[in-house]
């Protein structure tokens, strides 16, 4: 079985305050700490336009996904976030959200994308993103930041390959969606 020559690695939407506004809220409208902020939800909407269109002049690698992963939520790691932010695209996609794995599974991660040859949006805990991308053959690895940058919710990390037999190359790209969003890394 061959594995996925792209795969897309997004933080989630940006989060509610820690101690006041902005608050989170659920698909509901209902107040959730552990959910999106308005602001995240606007980007979950965005990042769903901009990804299931697929590849454009601007963003060639970054392709309308097949295959879509986001952290489990768990009693010590409670946030909903990752799977808020691509249930927008799931749903415009009619895609299955696997969220079967808590953030610290990357080994399971790992091998779960390599399992199959679809295209591949992983939405994960920004704290073990570089771990989980360490799993795959990266030909510029010195060109992956140490850690997911602490105020970055508008970057999709791509490692993308011309075939199976090619090590990934990684690039970071600027969604530039919202008003605000960084125009370069």
């Amino acid at each position: 079985m061959s594995s996925p020559n792209i795969i897309m690695f997004i933080r989630h939407g940006e989060k509610p305050g820690e101690n006041g506004p902005p608050h989170g809220i659920n698909h509901n409208g209902e107040h959730d700490s552990h959910s999106l902020s308005v602001r995240g939800w606007t980007r979950a909407g965005a990042l769903a336009g901009l990804l299931a269109r697929g590849p454009s002049v601007l963003h060639p690698n970054i392709v309308a996904p097949e295959r879509i992963y986001a952290t489990k939520s768990t009693h010590e790691y409670m946030s909903k976030r990752e799977v808020d932010t691509v249930t927008p695209l799931a749903h415009r996609l009619s895609l299955h959200i696997d969220d079967s794995l808590n953030h610290d599974h990357v080994e399971e991660l790992a091998q779960s994308i390599i399992d199959g040859p679809q295209p591949t949006l992983v939405a994960w805990h920004h704290g073990s993103m570089t771990d989980v991308l360490a799993k795959f053959p990266i030909s510029n690895v010195g060109d992956i930041p140490k850690h997911w940058p602490e105020d970055r919710f508008d970057l999709i990390w791509v490692l993308s390959r011309k075939s199976e037999d090619h090590d990934y190359q990684f690039t970071s790209v600027n969604q530039g969606l919202l008003e605000g969003d960084l125009l370069s890394s």
